[in-house]
């Protein structure tokens, strides 16, 4: 059959919407591969095609698969499950427009489900891929009903020989989960996955809960990888992330690669990663911090070829235009970023380019020439790669008409990202088109782009997968792990030294200032010139110098303890949650410990297995140098080290070799003259003291290197910042202490703002912070139904307008947005080169007396206390900074703990999903989903802070996300989600506003209530 090409498309009035953004940014000022492509297409829609016939017929050689899809399916980078009614496998005999295709599901699916993620096997005679349809459905496979109304992974079978000969077999059958994104493992070992079981991590929580765990925008449960036996059994997880891991693949050596959503806080983006298939030596490969936002869809190019050691992939946003973006080609194995080369002989420029001439936007927007997805580089020779093209297209009332037929005001006014959701109603064009995705195949030598398959109306053809064999990967065996630390579920980190910094300098002079120097320090890390040749690196620390006591340089350095955290995951199901996480971008969490920070910057501990954790490095006050911006994993058992800090650089550690082995003369001959060749201090300590592993609840350090013996060496200050038991008692906390690495703002940092203090309770902080137009710490409820003194310290002013004395707004997305002043809190994981969150904040830099890294807007907004008032650095004691500095560190978060006492976080069986769907979802489309409440990613889009609703037409995790808004469902009007769009102004900056989003007496709102209300268990 030939199937409908796209310039025969013919546009439906009644045609279903996608949101397509509203920031149409057109990139490049050509359509020169739209023209061409359409051409091609055009010209197969007016000859026919045979294989060999003109240039519009590709070289149909190779079969393939690809799904086929209905084209309001809510693709994006944060969707890892989505569905719509009518999709379906599809097998065509040849890579052209004119060979026979196949539908090799319909008999399961019956028009109702829908299917995805095909992979091959190496032998090119099997096809695994995910496949979803409803119980109702009457096909059965094996004797029993074959559907189970969740997507499950199946496989078809050609080894028969016949393309369209093969069986199908069902390989997992779950009822309550979701498996997609399957591939096969190296000898016969069964398969790779991506699933929402959660299998390990649903049993094993923080704080000894267990629950299904949601992404970081609470919307869906998270996407882990699994793997199992090719038979479905032995289901095993291997990744551990907080947000999805998706699209995974075998590399040629064996290792498993894969995108992996990192979301911490404003860090918001998907880049490659890789791990062995058993989850060990999990780290980034590329794109952690390289120019766009998500790389989806990565894939090894021909190993033998050309292109041997790159990654093709598909670059697009977080959310919207339906996973379409740019086709980039990345030099992995000499790059570990954009223009960080893996050592001197690669140039320095480079690691990441567009495949196609004609540029394709990578972001939200209108992209003038189209945007690819899901591109399979073929390992045949021919340097060929199968890819999904969508062309550029605008509705023009009814008609559906290319980009390249509008005007320059037209497109000015399509990219004009200020216009109110009114005149992007009014307008007589939309980029709310469809994704209509053709099968291509793309030469990128001579640039050609040769239609393979055209979709039928209504529909995309996506995925496509050439049915060829390949040469199969290494088969790795598993890890050596210690089995004495796997059977306590425990894990080993190293890491060599933390200031092994990357070229960002993350834990470089530029995390610090002068509060940091010791008298006589001109720097807080000496530096010197590389020793390996092949570092790119202008200069480095002088390790040497740093562990030195006799060298000033050995008091200089800044760093102490290194702090372990684990992160809290939002519970699927849990109504209240964001009522409890509270104004802060990040996610709960909850320390797990300390350990020593050894003078050449080592450290080596004991940690949880097969949990998120996150590391941060710490100074003599508690407070972090640095945010860990992505969350780090391993497996039980494993030994893992890492060279240093935030390096994605390639070469040997810089803390190795001669200069792990250089022994200062200043110290102690009763630990240097027990140092193994290679060792670093903290290898040394924990070798001779192996209880020095575990990691501690109090950060407390004494100096057991400097031979103070010795003329001149003088040893590092003793430090003791425990809660209570400190060698002073006047340090101690007499307010409520942490349990279990556990604080929440109420029971632990409230407290400290009405402790009394001075003679008579003189100097309580509540005597002077009282009032509601400064500053009111103050433990009263706020109409938010928090403290006052929590969003005090989170939510900035107003910014006012000097001369016409009103609130500035500015218009961003098509959203009116209040501006604010800095807080005194900093909850930004990015701001200030992802400096640690106390140090950023300006509530630390009054209360320490010090000048850290808080920016002059946040000085401007909160100027230093008058000289009148108490010195504000006095005030609280060692374990009160400690803990505060703890607080800001971990995020701000209202509840750490989300079920404590008062977090009001808890299930509610009786808010149904279905009444959600059905009447709630209506509600909210008409109300909320425009360009208010959308996902952005961490280059664009509205911030985390600013919109905690983050909703996209997925009905799963709209619910879910919903439910986070919802904390009394006896009063329904209470509750946030009814609440913000009911009151006058919302969006706050929409100052001129006069009727409600949602106003009370609306049908909406009553259907809202309704909703609400039957979860009241009076009901």
């Amino acid at each position: 059959m030939t199937p409908q090409t796209d310039a025969t498309r013919t546009p439906s009035a009644a045609r279903p919407r996608v949101h397509a953004g509203r920031g149409l940014r057109p990139r490049a000022a050509g359509v020169g591969l739209a023209a061409v492509i359409v051409s091609a297409l055009a010209l197969v829609a007016c000859q026919g095609s045979t294989e060999g016939e003109g240039s519009a017929t590709a070289q149909g050689d190779v079969p393939l698969v690809y799904a086929k899809r209905v084209n309001t399916v809510n693709l994006a980078a944060l969707h890892g499950t989505p569905f719509v009614a009518g999709g379906d496998l599809m097998l065509r005999e040849k890579s052209s427009p004119s060979a026979p295709e196949h539908n090799l599901t319909a008999h399961i699916t019956q028009g109702n489900g829908d299917a995805s993620d095909p992979e091959v096997s190496y032998d090119g005679k099997k096809v695994a891929f995910a496949l979803r349809c409803p119980t109702s459905n009457t096909a059965t496979i094996d004797g029993q009903p074959a559907c189970t109304g969740r997507w499950n992974i199946w496989e078809y079978d050609m080894s028969g020989g016949s393309l369209t000969g093969g069986t199908l077999r069902r390989i997992t059958a779950s009822t309550a989960h979701d498996d997609v994104d399957p591939a096969y493992l190296p000898a016969g070992r069964g398969f790779v996955f991506a699933s929402n079981r959660q299998v390990k991590s649903s049993l094993n929580q923080a704080l000894g809960r267990a629950y299904h765990a949601l992404d970081e925008y609470e919307r869906e449960r998270v996407l882990n990888l699994h793997t199992m036996a090719a038979d479905g059994s032995n289901i095993q997880q291997i990744t551990f992330n907080q947000s999805h891991d998706r699209n995974p693949v075998v590399r040629a050596n064996g290792d498993i690669m894969f995108s992996r959503w990192e979301h911490v806080a404003d860090r918001n983006r998907f880049a490659i990663f890789r791990t062995k298939p058993d989850g060990t030596d999990l780290f980034v490969l590329y794109g952690a911090q390289s120019p766009g936002n998500s790389f989806l869809h990565p894939r090894e190019m021909d190993p033998s070829g050309p292109y041997a050691g790159y990654v093709a992939s598909s670059l697009v946003p977080l959310s919207r235009e339906q996973e379409g973006g740019a086709l980039m080609f990345i030099d992995a194995a000499n790059y570990s970023e954009q223009n960080t080369p893996a050592n001197r002989t690669v140039p320095a420029q480079g690691g990441q380019r567009q495949a196609t001439a004609e540029t394709l936007d990578n972001d939200r927007g209108l992209s003038l020439n189209g945007r690819a997805t899901s591109p399979y580089p073929l390992w045949d020779g021919t340097n060929r790669v199968l890819v999904s093209w969508r062309p550029c297209e605008v509705l023009r009332g009814t008609d559906l008409v290319p980009c390249a037929t509008l005007t320059p005001d037209e497109l000015a006014r399509l990219s004009d990202d200020n216009r109110s959701d009114a005149e992007v109603a009014a307008d007589e064009l939309s980029a709310d088109v469809p994704a209509s995705y053709a099968v291509y195949m793309f030469d990128p030598v001579p640039q050609t782009w040769l239609i393979v398959a055209a979709p039928p109306p209504g529909f995309m053809l996506v995925d496509p997968v050439p049915l060829q064999p390949r040469t199969e990967p290494a088969a790795p065996e598993p890890t050596n792990v210690d089995p004495a630390l796997a059977a306590q579920d425990l894990a080993l980190i190293e890491v060599r030294s933390v200031y092994d910094t990357d070229g960002l300098r993350r834990m470089g002079e530029p995390m610090l200032t002068a509060a940091d120097l010791t008298p006589g320090c001109s720097a807080g890390i000496a530096t010197t010139a590389p020793e390996e040749p092949g570092d790119t690196r202008a200069f480095v620390a002088d390790l040497r110098r740093i562990k030195d006591p006799a060298d000033p340089a050995y008091h200089c350095a800044p760093v102490r303890f290194i702090r372990a955290v684990r992160a809290v995951s939002p519970p699927a199901g849990g109504m209240g949650t964001r009522q409890a996480i509270g104004e802060t971008n990040f996610e709960p969490q909850q320390i797990l410990g300390y350990s020593v920070v050894e003078p050449d910057g080592s450290f080596k501990l004991q940690v949880p297995a097969d949990v998120p954790l996150g590391l941060q490095v710490v100074d003599a006050e508690g407070r972090a140098f640095q945010t860990h911006t992505n969350w780090i994993q391993v497996r039980p058992g494993e030994r893992r080290t890492c060279d240093g800090c935030h390096s994605p650089r390639r070469g040997a550690a810089l803390n190795s070799g001669a200069v792990a082995n250089a022994l200062p003369a200043a110290l102690k001959t009763t630990l240097s003259a027990q140092h193994v060749q290679g060792e670093t201090m903290a290898s040394l300590r924990t070798r001779l003291d192996a209880t020095l592993l575990t990691l501690q609840t109090d950060p407390v350090f004494s100096d057991v290197w400097a031979d103070t013996a010795q003329s001149g060496v003088q040893a590092r200050a003793a430090l003791s910042l425990r809660y209570t038991g400190n060698p002073e008692p006047a340090d101690d906390l007499v307010t409520a202490v942490p349990a279990n690495g556990v604080i929440n703002y109420p029971d632990h940092i409230q407290p400290l703002w009405t402790r009394a203090r001075g003679p008579e309770g003189t100097l309580t902080c509540t005597n002077c912070h009282a009032d509601p137009a400064k500053l009111d710490l103050r433990g009263t409820i706020g109409g938010g139904g928090r403290l006052t003194s929590y969003e005090e310290l989170l939510i900035g002013d107003p910014r006012i307008d000097p001369v016409t004395g009103q609130p500035v707004v500015v218009v961003r997305q098509g959203v009116p947005e209040l501006q604010r002043l800095a807080p005194l809190v900093e909850t930004s994981s990015g701001a200030a080169n992802t400096a640690g969150l106390a140090r950023k904040s300006r509530l630390t830099e009054i209360l320490w007396g010090q000048t850290l890294l808080a920016g002059g807007g946040a000085r401007t907004a909160h100027p230093n206390p008058p000289d009148t008032a108490p010195d504000h650095a006095t005030l609280l004691n060692r374990a009160e900074k400690r803990l505060l500095a703890e607080w800001m560190d971990l995020g701000g978060q209202y509840y750490n703990d989300l079920f404590a006492p008062g977090g009001g976080v808890r299930s509610v069986a009786t808010l149904s999903e279905a009444v959600f769907n059905t009447e709630v979802m209506p509600v909210l489309r008409q109300s909320c989903m425009g360009a208010c409440h959308q996902a952005g990613g961490s280059d664009g889009g509205n911030d985390f802070r600013s919109n905690r609703l983050v909703l996209t037409g997925d009905p799963e995790g709209d619910f879910n996300v919903v439910l986070t808004m919802v904390n009394d469902t006896c009063n329904p009007a209470a509750n946030r989600l009814l609440q913000r769009p009911s009151t006058v102004p919302h969006p706050a900056g929409a100052v001129t506003q006069t009727t409600p989003v949602l106003a009370p007496d609306s049908l909406g709102y009553a259907t809202l209530v309704n909703w609400i209300a039957r979860g009241c268990p009076s009901s």
